[in-house]
């Protein structure tokens, strides 16, 4: 009989913000699987690791094939039911099979930095993904949270909601949340679409908090 598969929610990136529960299924596991990043960050010696491209046929295959033998983590950014992988796995392996350790958003940890509540946001990912949602959304006037990405950066997505008669909305972002290196920046749409920062790995909250 096949190991139960752990998914993980690992949080925003710092080991500060990994839950119980899910340090406790990392520590027992003996192979990981995900994001070079992450498992750059908690894998433990002696743990085998296998690193997520963009073939996730590949990846699951792998888990398939791991689990027979083998305690299997899969580790996921932020939390499990938020753009995650973990739902891809829901679809591809069984369910019974699986074990979901939620974890904290960088949703979560961007709207505690602002200590604002969250609950009236709407979270539309732009990650590796297009979203029009999102223009009407501003146009009236709702508060949006959007997890960024390579191409859809802060900057790109300021610009092309001005450059679609969106209204130059407040707009914080958060960069590195949870590492040493965060920042948090404010402006308004226009002020962001002239600013030449570095915000890979940010989330945007879009409207007044």
């Amino acid at each position: 009989m096949a190991n139960t598969i752990a998914v993980l929610g690992m949080g925003p990136g710092s080991e500060d913000y990994l839950t119980p529960a899910a340090a406790k299924y990392l520590s027992e596991a003996q192979v990981l699987v995900g994001a070079s990043r992450l498992l750059s960050t908690f894998a433990r010696p002696g743990q085998q690791c296998y690193p997520v491209n963009a073939n996730l046929k590949e990846a699951v295959q792998f888990i398939k094939e791991k689990s027979r033998d083998y305690r299997v983590a899969v580790l996921v950014s932020g939390d499990t039911g938020l753009y995650s992988f973990a739902s891809y796995l829901t679809r591809h392996l069984d369910e019974n099979q699986l074990k979901i350790i939620p974890g904290i958003s960088s949703v979560q940890l961007m709207f505690a930095r602002l200590k604002k509540p969250w609950e009236q946001a709407v979270i539309i990912s732009m990650h590796g993904r297009s979203n029009s949602e999102i223009v009407e959304l501003v146009k009236k006037g709702r508060l949006v949270a959007v997890l960024t990405g390579r191409e859809n950066t802060p900057r790109s997505i300021a610009c092309w909601l001005l450059s679609e008669g969106c209204p130059n909305a407040g707009v914080k972002v958060g960069c590195n949340l949870s590492y040493e290196n965060e920042r948090i920046y404010s402006g308004r749409l226009s002020d962001l679409c002239r600013c030449s920062d570095d915000f890979s790995n940010s989330v945007m909250v879009i409207g007044d908090v």
